[in-house]
């Protein structure tokens, strides 16, 4: 465990509450520490997966797979392992209500698992441990150097960016000039109990088409508590949820990428018999500047 890093955190959660209760968020998402209440009413489980969502889903596992393959060559001497959530049964599977819950469980009592854990080199862990219980990864956990939780884009960064400024110096201003990492209010409180409970250094990585942009946790918070820096929106394809918006500019950009992605098409047919056909990328790849990669992912604390 990371204290020094973990009494940092710490230290910035009066002024994060301070500032979301300023905000307008709600108290149900402020309760830093500990693991969480009961659900107060019955959970909704999903019936259906929509091809919206399964595309998403496919978005978000050739981002962890593109990061974890760029990541190896830049710390040959530490293990890459698959922590989060790889369960790919979808709703309208006989056995998805069953995983939904105790997902749902897992999470109010450890908190939310990040994607990648990187461990020393000579830990004999598993390429993938997601599938194992808290009781089982523990072991390996608590060995962590540094966690990463990953989210995919469908912007090329250095193109937005470009082209907003293109349009600024020709007279006009745009709402956004840069992409934004992007984080639901309600994350925070779930990323928070995983890292009061390991104490292991987390960093958020956006991974767009052409880049990669990265973020430590502890940045993330420090942000919130100064209370400026971000704006807090609802947009619709985070179900219209309270989401924090910080520019990337205040990340580090840790890659470019070496080769775009093909996409391909990709056919499911429900139970019920709904067609779904949604496209996902394939291949690619990224060249991580080692520099910043270190200096974001496994800070000095």
């Amino acid at each position: 465990m990371n204290t020094a890093y973990l009494a940092k955190l710490k230290d910035t959660v009066p002024g994060v509450i301070a500032t979301l209760e300023r905000k307008g968020i709600e108290a149900r998402h402020l309760g830093f520490g500990g693991e969480g209440s009961p659900p107060a009413k019955k959970i909704t489980v999903p019936t259906d997966a929509r091809s919206e969502f399964l595309a998403n889903r496919a978005m978000g596992d050739w981002a962890e797979h593109s990061l974890s393959i760029a990541l190896r060559p830049v710390f040959p001497e530490l293990k890459i392992v698959q922590y989060g959530n790889t369960d790919r049964i979808a709703a309208g599977h006989p056995d998805f209500k069953a995983r939904y819950l105790a997902g749902i469980e897992e999470t109010r009592r450890f908190g939310k698992r990040p994607d990648l854990l990187l461990l020393p080199g000579n830990v004999a862990a598993p390429d993938d441990i997601s599938e194992l219980s808290h009781a089982d990864s523990d072991a390996f956990v608590n060995q962590g150097l540094a966690s990463i939780e990953v989210r995919s884009s469908k912007f090329e960064a250095l193109t937005y960016m470009r082209v907003r400024q293109q349009q600024r110096e020709a007279g006009n201003k745009a709402a956004c000039e840069t992409p934004s990492f992007t984080v639901k209010v309600e994350d925070l409180i779930i990323v928070y109990r995983w890292l009061e409970r390991y104490g292991v250094v987390q960093s958020y990585c956006q991974v767009f088409f052409d880049s990669i942009f990265a973020i430590n946790f502890l940045d993330i918070f420090s942000i919130i508590s100064g209370g400026s820096g971000f704006t807090i929106e609802t947009p619709a394809k985070s179900q219209e949820k309270a989401t924090i918006m910080i520019p990337i500019t205040s990340g580090s950009k840790i890659g470019t990428a070496t080769e775009l992605p093909r996409f391909e098409a990709e056919h499911r047919v429900t139970e019920l018999g709904r067609h779904d056909a949604f496209v996902v990328p394939c291949g690619g790849g990224f060249s991580l500047d080692p520099e910043a990669a270190r200096r974001v992912l496994l800070p000095a604390v």
